[in-house]
């Protein structure tokens, strides 16, 4: 039979009892003489993680019929009495109750087995690595008191550096998000400027709309997959409306999930902003122009043409758009309106004003009301078919006296 089942029993409970830390609850309730209770109870009481396991060392190949009916009455004891392992009846419902058989060499049974060979390995995966919150948050208070020594700290930082640069980036792209905008504002952890410290990599708010962006990063598809519950974790953090994201490129279906090329346009629909740089971008002359920024306002120019434009806006709200065009444009501008029935700007002599704004269900009033899109095909109709030709002849012209 091998070693003796005595010497079999001790070593088992000596190596369980190296993880008692890692357990709620745990106490030896047989004897080496006693075969009427299991070896050991042990309770694990985690947010994620909740089990009461009956353990019970076997030194035999096999495990009998009578084994099993000794584990299922140990099951029902502890079921009709959790008081054994520190529980209430009412807590009892939370948790899930395992018998489990230690034996020398694998062995089959209707309840879960595990060889001794493999017992500190079981006991890390379902003990140690389950538990990443407190292994986490005790490295994190090592670090930042400069208790690691120089490899372990040489160690975390290049194991971090995926995640690291993955973060980096993505709010690299979140900041030169928030210049575009005049009133979107981007704030990373520890969120001292906010009056709550959600558990995300990102926020950013907007001056003149309730809605938060609470935005994750996440560096694995794994992670990626957890969005859902992220949301509902992340958003009890926030009082008012919040509006949960993870930026990433995976390929992960979510309805949260956002490619960070793609953020600007959510947040846009989100919110009901458009950017300043997004109006230039509408305005955006099919001839070559130069795009200057300057103090309040985006130029489009080309002094070559005789050619300005200025997009400005205080809140990406209100916008107001100014051209200063030839008399052949502003003549064809006028017609244009005219056909379409719209009132397209105004006219103070050679300089073409248009005021709008951006309602939150992103309609755009300009004396007329239409949705974004429907309002870039306004420009599209009236305001670039009226100037792109008349600066594009402009552009033949000087080519064919060169």
């Amino acid at each position: 039979m091998g070693r003796d089942w005595k010497v079999f029993q001790t070593d088992v409970l000596d190596l369980l009892r190296q993880y008692e830390g890692y357990m709620d609850f745990f106490e030896r309730v047989g004897s080496l003489s006693d075969n009427s209770r299991p070896d050991a109870f042990a309770r694990i009481t985690r947010k994620d993680k909740k089990e009461i396991w009956i353990l019970d060392a076997k030194n035999k190949s096999e495990i009998g019929e009578e084994d099993e009916k000794r584990m299922k009455k140990y099951i029902e004891q502890i079921k009709s009495n959790p008081v054994d392992v520190g529980l209430e009846l009412s807590e009892l419902t939370d948790h899930e109750v395992k018998g489990i058989f230690i034996t020398p060499g694998k062995a089959e049974s209707q309840y879960e087995t595990v060889e001794f060979k493999g017992l500190h390995q079981f006991l890390q995966k379902e003990l140690i690595y389950t538990d990443t919150d407190k292994i986490v948050r005790d490295v994190a208070k090592m670090v930042k008191r400069k208790k690691l020594s120089q490899s372990q700290a040489r160690l975390l930082h290049q194991s971090l550096g995926p995640f690291r640069k993955r973060l980096e980036k993505v709010r690299e792209d979140l900041s030169r998000l928030e210049s575009d905008f005049v009133g979107l504002k981007l704030y990373t952890p520890p969120f001292d400027n906010l009056s709550f410290s959600p558990p995300a990599d990102a926020v950013m708010k907007h001056s003149e709309r309730n809605q938060v962006f609470l935005i994750d990063i996440p560096y694995s598809p794994e992670e990626a997959e957890k969005a859902e519950e992220r949301a509902e974790d992340v958003e009890k953090y926030i009082d008012g409306e919040g509006y949960y994201v993870s930026l990433h490129n995976f390929d992960v279906d979510s309805r949260f999930a956002c490619p960070p090329k793609q953020f600007k346009e959510r947040v846009q629909e989100v919110l009901g902003v458009v950017s300043p740089e997004t109006m230039a971008e509408v305005f955006m002359p099919k001839f070559e122009v130069e795009k200057k920024y300057r103090d309040g306002f985006i130029e489009l120019v080309s002094d070559e043409l005789g050619f300005k434009m200025r997009v400005s806006s205080e809140d990406d709200v209100n916008h107001r758009v100014e051209a200063f065009l030839n008399d052949d444009a502003v003549s064809r501008i006028k017609d244009r309106s005219v056909n379409s029935r719209k009132e397209f700007g105004e006219f103070h002599g050679d300089k073409w004003v248009q005021d709008l704004s951006v309602e939150e269900d992103l309609t755009v009033n300009y004396g007329n009301s239409e949705s974004l899109e429907s309002y870039k095909q306004s420009v599209k109709n009236i305001f670039h078919a009226a100037v792109n030709p008349v600066y594009s002849k402009k552009i033949a012209r000087k080519t064919q006296q060169k």
